[in-house]
């Protein structure tokens, strides 16, 4: 029987250490499942943002061009020599698809900044979770060595 007695101590110790383990590795998933979850959320505003301006752009343009056709269809211009009101409508264009493109560049940089972010969490977590597993066993084997003191 004494084997066996010496031995129940050791069992409830690895036991012990095993459900600390469990419960810190628990602890950093949910970390992980949070910053994965925030990630996507920061995406998702982004992309309602970008598609909210996209769609104020394309309403302002479509306002402007109707002013310009306005005014040059109440001048006369519209009937004769409508080179420069073509002109002017096409600059409105070029302007509306340069501030799109320059949104669409920055909701990337942005896109990519959020995304380097919950990575660089999410390894530094995981990361975490082994640096604890590994010192928790070492620790248990040093005591059960005798080693810790």
């Amino acid at each position: 029987m004494g084997g066996f007695s010496s031995i129940v101590p050791m069992a409830a110790s690895v036991l012990q250490t095993g459900q600390q383990i469990s419960v810190h590795q628990a602890r950093q998933q949910s970390a992980v499942a949070q910053t994965e979850a925030q990630r996507k959320a920061d995406l998702e505003a982004i992309a309602a943002t970008k598609a909210e301006r996209d769609a104020v752009r394309a309403e302002e343009l479509r306002v402007r061009q109707a002013q310009i056709r306005a005014r040059q269809g109440a001048s006369g211009l519209l009937t004769g020599g409508s080179g420069s009101a073509s002109a002017v409508l096409a600059g409105y264009e070029k302007a509306a698809l340069s501030d799109a493109a320059l949104d669409d560049a920055e909701a990337a940089r942005k896109r990519t900044r959020i995304n380097q972010r919950a990575d660089w969490r999410e390894r530094s977590l995981l990361r975490s979770a082994q640096d604890d597993t590994v010192a928790r066993l070492s620790a248990w084997f040093a005591r059960r060595d005798g080693w810790g003191g």
